[in-house]
């Protein structure tokens, strides 16, 4: 298991927010949202970030769920990433591989 991530959390619990963290090296697409099942278009998407990367956004709302998606690109890319609700991890998760995609996503955010 890896070390927790390092980058600190701005929020304090209760506050119905979300946070995003991703590390590693290769990532060439992250795309994020924090809606309700079956909902679309609210995604946010960032090319080629600067690692280590993080945002926080509201997940205020009814059954709005945190959602992840990374895009690897080269031979030794590999990426960590976390999804904290309200501070507290919700998900960890690791990829690696070239060309390879990973989802992630947690329970619903406090509304």
């Amino acid at each position: 298991m890896t070390a927790p991530m390092t980058i600190n959390d701005p929020h304090r619990p209760g506050e119905g927010m979300v946070t995003f963290r991703v590390t590693g090296q290769g990532v060439d697409d992250i795309t994020y949202a924090v809606q309700a099942p079956g909902d679309s278009g609210s995604e946010e998407q960032v090319t080629r970030p600067e690692l280590p990367w993080f945002v926080v956004t509201d997940a205020r709302g009814v059954g709005a769920m945190p959602m992840l998606t990374l895009t690897l690109d080269g031979p030794d890319a590999y990426a960590e990433c976390e999804i904290l609700t309200d501070g507290a991890p919700a998900v960890r998760g690791t990829v690696h591989g070239p060309a390879a995609t990973a989802v992630f996503m947690a329970r619903a955010a406090a509304s």
